[in-house]
């Protein structure tokens, strides 16, 4: 099949546009964090990032239906957290960003196997795959630290105050890459063992997506060669 969409392909403009607001948000709000002014915005565009990546899962099997399930209660206790409304508002809120991140995993690899083509939006829907699995660790990391307080320490954990979204979100990137720059480190042997099986994740991960994508092309590009003659 040679024509602009092929079966399976992953349609539309979600994909990308979540992979903008993905980024703008990973790397634009950590700057306002100092600004108690601006933390509005810094709120608002996690915000944005939950609510576009609604539209990035699938409608079959109800999958969009789950994430707008898990979205309502998030929010709610993400804004009780926010306040300290609530004693245990910051676990639940740390235990539906880990629900819904993980649905966002499950529903994109399901998209990808579907996939037969090398597309644009595929290589979003990669990059983005890739974003939301540091995303799902860190709120694991989060959630961890958060009910066995000390699981993990350093420098950038020190005097803390607040949401530390943006420090266990950096600290997850730079494990799944396998950087450890060592800022923060694992203190307990369970918060050892997330570490590790991220790491583990990060490097299967890029070796697999690699060989994937070079493997998927090849082959598309052989039998439009084949179609031709």
């Amino acid at each position: 099949m040679t024509s602009a969409t092929a079966k399976g392909d992953i349609e539309g403009s979600s994909f990308r546009n979540l992979l903008f607001f993905l980024l703008l948000y990973l790397v634009g709000s950590p700057f306002l964090k100092p600004y108690p002014s601006l933390a509005i915005l810094m709120h608002s565009s996690l915000l944005v990032v939950l609510f576009f990546a609604v539209y990035t899962v699938q409608k079959k099997k109800k999958e969009r239906s789950f994430a707008i399930v898990l979205l309502l209660p998030l929010l709610v206790f993400y804004w009780l957290a926010l306040h300290g409304i609530v004693s245990l508002s910051r676990i639940g809120s740390n235990l539906f960003f880990v629900l819904y991140f993980g649905l966002l995993v499950y529903s994109y690899i399901r998209q990808m196997m579907n996939v037969r083509r090398v597309t644009t939006n595929l290589l979003y829907a990669t990059f983005c795959l890739y974003l939301i699995i540091g995303l799902f660790w860190g709120s694991l990391y989060m959630l961890l630290q958060d009910v066995h307080p000390g699981s993990y320490g350093g420098g950038m954990l020190d005097n803390v105050q607040g949401h530390s979204f943006h420090i266990f979100n950096y600290f997850s990137m730079v494990t799944l890459t396998t950087l450890g720059y060592g800022d923060i480190t694992p203190r307990t042997p369970g918060a050892a063992a997330l570490c590790q099986m991220e790491a583990i994740i990060g490097q299967f991960f890029t070796a697999v997506l690699v060989a994937w994508l070079v493997g998927m092309h090849i082959f598309d590009r052989q039998r439009r060669r084949e179609e031709i003659r």
